[in-house]
């Protein structure tokens, strides 16, 4: 059964939903590099902004055996991120996740796990501390086919308060393990919330929200927030080509609608990793 880990527990619709895990419970470290593309990274109704992204991280993971009913899960990553174009959002970020897993049936999992992220951004105003906990359902269908739900809750909180937001989401997903070695897994995700959205300055459709309005020196164009829905579609895919070298991809796309309209958004990356 492949687990969702290395984002511990944390939703990142805009870089990618589905995360890569391993065959097997695991319990070590883990060190990667990734390409990966945004066509909307500002988030724009009007003038969407695209670029490319490359990444690297190191992680510890220990995810439950399934050995007893009641196990222990713990999440640990630091990573950094540079963007081609729009330099101002290169960031640092950091996260810890502890959590608790049940087995009520020998093919079905509980878990439950709270997080807290830090995120150091170029940009300042967009820097921000994050928490909020995950609860997540597993069912081994098969050998080689599972299904998984979540629901996860997030505050995070900006420097601008424009960047701040809380959310709720909800997400589904199915995986194959068409061998031990190779694997993809289908999801999908819906998220109320809160959310940055770029405008144009003559833009008057936001009259009243000044407060939650600002310029943006990044995007060169006004930022505002406001009440979102959110609809994530994805694919992952990885293969293992040893014990400890690994690669992987993954397309996501994303609609999101509030008041303003509709914006859309397709995103992915290609990725290598090694566990030790």
């Amino acid at each position: 059964m492949r687990n969702k880990k290395n984002s511990i527990g944390i939703s990142c619709l805009f870089i990618g939903i589905f995360f890569l895990a391993h065959p097997q419970a695991f319990a070590g470290w883990e060190t990667g590099v990734k390409a990966g593309f945004d066509s909307n990274i500002n988030r724009s109704l009007e003038d969407e902004k695209s670029d490319t992204y490359f990444s690297g991280y190191i992680s510890f993971a220990r995810e439950a055996t399934g050995k007893s009913r009641l196990d222990w899960t713990l999440a640990a990553s630091l990573e950094g991120t540079l963007f081609a174009s729009l330099a101002d959002l290169n960031y640092g970020m950091v996260g810890l996740a502890p959590g608790v897993t049940f087995f009520p049936h020998p093919v079905w999992s509980i878990n439950i796990s709270p997080f807290v992220q830090a995120k150091a951004v170029q940009d300042s105003d967009q820097s921000a501390i994050a928490f909020g906990g995950k609860l997540g359902l597993k069912q081994q269908i098969r050998n080689n086919l599972y299904t998984g739900q979540y629901y996860i809750y997030k505050d995070s909180r900006a420097n601008a308060d424009t960047y701040s937001f809380t959310e709720n989401v909800f997400g589904l997903f199915l995986g194959v393990n068409w061998t031990r070695a190779l694997f993809t897994e289908f999801g999908y995700e819906f998220s109320r919330g809160d959310s940055y959205r770029t405008i144009s300055t003559t833009s008057t459709a936001v009259s009243g929200r000044g407060m939650h309005r600002r310029y943006s020196t990044t995007f060169g164009s006004d930022v505002i927030r406001e009440d979102v829905d959110q609809h994530a579609f994805g694919i992952n895919a990885g293969i293992d080509w040893t014990k400890s070298l690994f690669s992987h991809l993954s397309y996501t796309y994303t609609t999101i609608k509030g008041d303003l309209g509709i914006s859309t958004s397709h995103a992915g990356f290609i990725g290598m990793g090694y566990r030790f």
